[in-house]
């Protein structure tokens, strides 16, 4: 990788409520360790705790100095990644996201989101709900029957009856989207 030019992650700046979503900052807390470690810099350094302080804004610095200050000598990388994801994720928010999945339907603001976006927000969804041990808490059969109880009534009445219990949740997207398409 010599000579190659990686560009930093972008700075977390709390005021935005993009970072208020777990998966997001998750992203972001991944592409910092990987980034740290291509250029170099050990995660279990003082240099990696270092380089967050320049990625940080807003009250999430000020977050950054707090812990600096509380923790002295034990803070960490690792040690302050916890205190950033517990600051800025609502302590709410799988109750939202539960919510939200309760909810999906391929029908947003009173018009169809077509076969293909509905899709894609409900494994969005199947991702974002896990349980405190890291597993997801949606099995591909739930998100499969939601995604079938919720389709159009022409497609119910047609489609349906092909659907074969073999068919992934893949193939039934699939083949939505071509009775979607004629």
């Amino acid at each position: 990788m010599n000579g190659i030019k990686i560009d930093a992650p972008e700075n977390l700046n709390s005021g935005d409520k993009k970072w208020r979503d777990s998966q997001y900052l998750d992203t972001w807390v991944n592409a910092i360790q990987r980034w740290l470690s291509m250029t170099g810099i050990r995660l279990e350094s003082k240099e990696a705790l270092d380089f967050i302080r320049f990625k940080l804004q807003s009250s999430a610095l000020t977050t950054f100095n707090h812990h600096l200050i509380k923790e002295k000598d034990k803070a960490s990388f690792f040690s302050f990644m916890l205190v950033l994801r517990e600051f800025l994720i609502p302590s709410t928010s799988k109750d939202l996201l539960w919510k939200e999945w309760e909810a999906a339907t391929p029908i947003k603001d009173g018009r169809h989101i077509g076969i293909k976006t509905f899709a894609n927000w409900l494994e969005e969804l199947q991702i974002k709900l896990i349980d405190k041990d890291g597993t997801q808490c949606i099995s591909e059969e739930v998100k499969r029957r939601k995604f079938l109880n919720h389709l159009p009534d022409y497609m119910e009445t047609t489609l349906v009856p092909q659907i074969l219990d073999s068919w992934t949740f893949n193939d039934l997207v699939k083949k939505a989207e071509s009775y979607e398409a004629a």
